[in-house]
């Protein structure tokens, strides 16, 4: 993944966008929903941030085994969780680890389609 090209699509209102609806796809399967404008509003990093944050937060609180289930769906590996769990905001963290990975899945799709 080149973090570099990744953060210079997430410029992009329609990048963004895309990358919301990737969220929100992705969240659904743990039942999970965003703000009724997300799929069409784009959102500012940081507060992307915050909403996915609060999401994991909400899931794990739920359920261990779905926060799981939902972080193998997006491809993030186990191993990045422990030094996550070291961090001062563990949910901050792996929010923006869930952004980057959905933002990569959405920036292969355009490559690939192009």
């Amino acid at each position: 993944m080149n973090p570099e090209l990744v953060d210079k699509a997430l410029q992009s209102k329609d990048f963004v966008l895309a990358t919301q609806r990737q969220l929100i796809k992705d969240f659904a399967s743990a039942n999970t929903l965003f703000p009724d404008n997300f799929n069409s509003i784009p959102y500012e990093v940081n507060q992307l941030i915050i909403e996915i944050s609060a999401r994991l937060k909400s899931i794990e609180n739920l359920s261990s085994s779905n926060l799981s289930q939902l972080l193998y769906r997006i491809d993030i590996p186990e191993s990045a969780l422990p030094d996550l769990m070291d961090s001062d905001d563990f949910y901050t963290n792996l929010a923006q680890l869930v952004l980057k990975r959905e933002a990569y899945k959405v920036f292969l799709r355009s490559q690939f389609s192009s």
